[in-house]
């Protein structure tokens, strides 16, 4: 089991009975910290992010897409 504060800044801290229940519970906290930016660097190697972020994001996307990230990804 694990236990989980945030201090008064907001910082995660974890305590955990095994090294299992102390990596599930930090995934957990990084999730609910960052799937923003998760969703976002994975909208930037799609070449997806105009989608969300307008024609701004629309260089990137084609840049992203002409240098077939996600393919090279998949091939890695």
């Amino acid at each position: 089991m694990a236990r989980l504060y945030r201090d008064a800044f907001g910082i995660p801290h974890l305590r955990a009975d095994s090294i299992l229940d102390l990596a599930h519970a930090q995934g957990r906290v990084t999730v609910a910290d960052r799937a923003w930016q998760l969703e976002w660097l994975r909208r930037r190697a799609n070449g997806t992010t105009a989608e969300i972020a307008g024609e701004p994001g629309l260089s990137w996307d084609r840049f992203s897409r002409r240098m077939r990230t996600v393919e090279t990804a998949q091939r890695a």
